[in-house]
């Protein structure tokens, strides 16, 4: 993957209540001013120890291969992620490029491996998670809210 490619892709970090609207937009505007592609990572989904937020290998037989590592909106609404979905459609409809992602883990390692396996140029994360911008292995924006900047 070249360099180029590679400022393409950003990952921003989103939750389903909201709460990270203020990442989503800053991910939406450095996107748009740059033409890359938008991932948004799914904080809430991989909070659960007991549930995989996509099929796996337990799943009926062939769920497991059909969802992607780039989340349409028809795949997130058939996951149970509307609120994620409509996400990604405000993003398109801004001329933004976009996918989500369900982590298993939603946490630093697990960004830190679906930003790499994506080859992101960009990681955007709120300014309420310290940890998750440490070590990423790639450039990231730590965005507050309006009250905190």
């Amino acid at each position: 993957m070249t360099d180029t490619q590679k400022s393409r892709t950003i990952v921003a970090v989103v939750g389903e209540d909201g709460r990270f609207d203020h990442v989503r937009r800053r991910a939406i505007e450095r996107a748009r001013a740059s033409g890359a592609t938008l991932l948004l990572f799914d904080f809430d989904a991989g909070q659960s120890l007991f549930e995989s937020p996509r099929p796996t290998n337990w799943s009926a037989q062939g769920e497991e291969e059909q969802f992607g590592n780039r989340l349409t909106t028809n795949d997130l609404e058939a996951l149970g992620r509307g609120s994620i979905a409509d996400q990604v459609r405000d993003a398109r409809a801004l001329g933004v490029d976009a996918f989500g992602w369900l982590p298993e883990k939603a946490d630093r390692d697990g960004l830190r491996e679906y930003a790499a396996g994506q080859g992101a140029g960009l990681v955007v994360v709120p300014a309420g998670e310290p940890d998750l911008a440490e070590d990423l292995g790639v450039p990231v924006e730590v965005v507050g809210t309006s009250t905190e900047d």
